[in-house]
């Protein structure tokens, strides 16, 4: 037997979904994606259009303000494994940082992009006071900047245009538009999707700022019927409870109720893995539990001759 272990490596869209809210449970990974399987999903997606494996992916792709970014290393590690990758050169000119990275053309030739960073453009865009980094690595972060915009200008092909994470984060956050926006549990196909359905399918809510709830709207899709809507994480709570309290009471055979359970499970699997952990992990081993019993009391059942009406 082979000591060789298979990567864990999503195949479609779905498989995707779940190695997501599986993945993002860990403390092993970035803050950016404890909690969130969403960010997880994107972060992974961008990773396989860029070339980068889920847990590459997870360490080197950053959410900033709503927008999946690469770290500048590993921007530059990307462009060194492209085929046209011809040579990088960083250098300080006096206070202007200089990236030159060369790239073969078609004809043969070699192209080369250079890209400037000052601290004079540093200190127009109110870099240079902002502390942190730019106050104790001044020269890093202008190579940085200076490389994002070479690596991007050589090789969008390879970056397909996504920014440096250390660019991302010196940009003011956007002001929200709206307070409250709809949620609803991602509708997407396992196959051919592209990023841009993908990213329209796991688009997450923004968290309220106190006490880490929810502030938008929470869509429970009750399977054959509209869903009902809640502005509280509590109240979806609350009410998903009471709906698999009534399917495991109701008079249907013991395996519909199983079924039913499950299907409300499944139908609302995104908003589980958006709210409170525990509370999500709380909720799919009730339905577990009820199932076990449903299964208990249908064989007793047929010990003693009775079967479901």
């Amino acid at each position: 037997m082979s000591n060789k272990m298979t990567m864990l490596e999503p195949t479609n869209l779905t498989e995707a979904m779940q190695f997501a809210e599986t993945i993002c449970k860990s403390g092993m990974v970035p803050k950016d994606y404890q909690g969130k399987p969403a960010n997880t999903l994107v972060a992974i997606q961008w990773g396989y259009e860029v070339g980068l494996a889920p847990m590459q992916a997870l360490q080197n792709i950053s959410v900033i303000n709503g927008k999946p970014t690469i770290w500048g290393d590993s921007a530059l590690a990307l462009c060194k494994s492209h085929p046209d990758y011809r040579g990088c050169n960083e250098y300080m000119d006096g206070d202007v940082a200089v990236c030159e990275i060369k790239r073969q053309l078609r004809n043969g030739e070699v192209e080369t992009t250079k890209r400037t960073f000052s601290v004079a453009e540093a200190s127009t865009a109110g870099l240079i006071n902002k502390g942190g980094a730019w106050k104790t690595y001044p020269n890093r972060m202008l190579a940085l900047r200076a490389r994002g915009f070479a690596l991007r200008d050589a090789f969008p092909d390879a970056l397909k245009g996504i920014i440096t994470t250390e660019e991302a984060q010196d940009y003011p956050e956007p002001k929200k538009t709206s307070a409250v926006e709809s949620v609803q549990a991602p509708q997407v196909s396992s196959e051919g999707d592209t990023m841009q359905n993908i990213l329209e399918a796991v688009s997450e809510p923004e968290t309220a700022s106190k006490g880490g709830k929810e502030s938008d709207t929470l869509f429970l899709n009750i399977p054959g019927r509209t869903p009902e809507t809640f502005q509280d994480e509590q109240a979806w709570v609350e009410r998903y409870n009471e709906l698999m309290l009534a399917m495991r009471q109701c008079s249907l055979p013991h395996a519909e109720r199983r079924t039913k359970l499950k299907e409300l499970e499944q139908a609302n699997e995104y908003v589980l893995g958006i709210i409170d952990i525990a509370i999500g992990d709380e909720l799919r081993e009730k339905r577990k539990k009820f199932n076990a019993g449903l299964s208990v009391e249908e064989k007793e059942q047929a010990d003693e001759g009775w079967t479901d009406a």
